[in-house]
């Protein structure tokens, strides 16, 4: 393995091809401008690059635009290592899912989500999204004109939407908070609870009765039960995908609403325009994806083979990182990409919901319900400001990327 050099050595130095570099995702500090930094990086050494992993080992970091786009649909890549260790534990079946497999296997599981997320058209998430907000803003005795917005609206809201679309009762909410809190404190202590966890999960998921979202139609979880009774899915593939939905749909969305809050508040302008204009609206939370996504990196990927690529040979069970936020502030497609522009032209370029069969199949969800959610507080609150005295905070880790709390008021003062 090379040896890794910070970051912070190399800046205004020559950068030597071979040089492993160190991106410290886990430290709060540099999260706080480590998509800048990615991005300075590869402006010098290209946009293929290695990179020590926070706990051990090495990756290829992926950062222009263009490969960016290509990798993600390479099927040189897979969702799992060729060269996995037969010896060593699988990890637990509920962590199967869309995510670690590849086609036709993903295309299978990928065509029983879709029809499970039927019933969810664009009017009904954005009736649910705006129920949710006016239900959260109405809470007896909260103070409306200081809170976090983060620990009171965006992660609760994105928790609420979540569970009703699966089909979880909301008094259950609490319990996944706490089980999604345990899984990112392991992440970050570099402890291994995800399989107690699982366990736990699955045995609360499989334990649920099916149940009506309203009259009209059932929770996805309903519909993926039935689709293992049909002999479509079996019921571990169809427990790992109502565990997929709840969790990757909950911390993204509620990342998105405060990043876009944080964002778009800070030009009164903006804010009011948001508030008038759907259309708008909609183009402002493409740009707040653009800028700031809620997955920095992607998922990893292996090559599946020896390969060539960017002038680097890639080897066999190499893995692979797809640097999200760099590839969307890439100055030959977003010219002044670095900055956040609303409004921005050529938005449908970006790369947060990433791109080819791996595309996020939630991505219409969350657009829905962000757009709504920030367009209620924008109507209900046009003062509303990030609190002055606020130092933006960035949770720790190599994938996910949101905000730890976001201190708001909202009487202009």
């Amino acid at each position: 393995m090379s040896s890794p050099i910070s970051f912070y050595a190399l800046a205004g130095e020559e950068i030597l091809s071979d040089i492993l570099a160190s991106l410290p995702f886990m430290d709060a500090d540099f999260k706080s401008r480590s998509i800048d930094a990615v991005s300075q990086l590869a402006a010098a050494r290209g946009p293929l690059l290695k990179f020590a992993l926070p706990f051990g080992g090495e990756a290829w970091l992926v950062t222009g635009h263009a490969l960016s786009s290509s990798f993600l649909a390479d099927r040189r890549l897979s969702k799992t290592s060729p060269l996995q260790d037969q010896s060593a534990p699988e990890a637990h079946r509920l962590y199967r899912h869309l995510l670690v497999t590849d086609p036709p296997e993903h295309t299978r599981l990928r065509r029983q989500l879709r029809h499970a997320l039927a019933y969810w058209t664009s009017a009904r998430i954005e009736a649910l999204a705006r129920d949710i907000i006016a239900r959260r803003l109405a809470i007896p005795g909260r103070d409306e004109t200081h809170f976090d917005l983060v620990a009171h609206v965006a992660m609760p809201a994105a928790l609420e939407i979540a569970c009703t679309i699966v089909g979880i009762p909301l008094d259950d909410m609490a319990r996944l908070h706490a089980w999604n809190d345990r899984l990112t404190r392991s992440d970050l202590d570099g402890t291994d609870q995800a399989a107690e966890v699982a366990v736990e999960i699955e045995a609360y998921l499989t334990g649920l009765p099916e149940r009506k979202v309203d009259h009209a139609g059932d929770g996805a979880w309903a519909a993926l039960r039935r689709a293992a009774s049909r002999g479509d899915l079996d019921r571990r593939e169809a427990t790992a995908l109502a565990y997929l939905l709840l969790s990757a749909g909950y911390e993204t969305t509620g990342h998105l609403l405060s990043s876009a809050v944080w964002l778009l508040a800070g030009d009164r302008e903006t804010w009011r325009t948001v508030a008038a204009d759907d259309d708008a609206a909609a183009r402002a939370i493409e740009e707040c994806l653009r800028f700031n996504p809620s997955l920095e990196l992607s998922t990893p990927r292996y090559a599946r083979e020896d390969f060539e690529m960017a002038g680097m040979t890639l080897r066999k069970g190499d893995m692979v990182f797809i640097a999200l936020g760099a590839a969307n502030r890439d100055p030959s497609i977003f010219r002044t990409g670095s900055l956040f522009e609303c409004p921005r032209a050529g938005l449908a370029q970006h790369l947060s919901f990433g791109r080819g069969p791996h595309i996020c199949p939630g991505a219409g969800i969350a657009r829905v319900a962000s757009r709504t959610i920030v367009q209620e507080l924008a109507r209900r609150f046009p003062d509303l400001r990030v609190s002055a005295d606020h130092r933006l905070e960035w949770i720790p880790g190599l994938v996910m990327r949101g905000l730890r709390s976001l201190p708001v008021c909202t009487d202009g003062e």
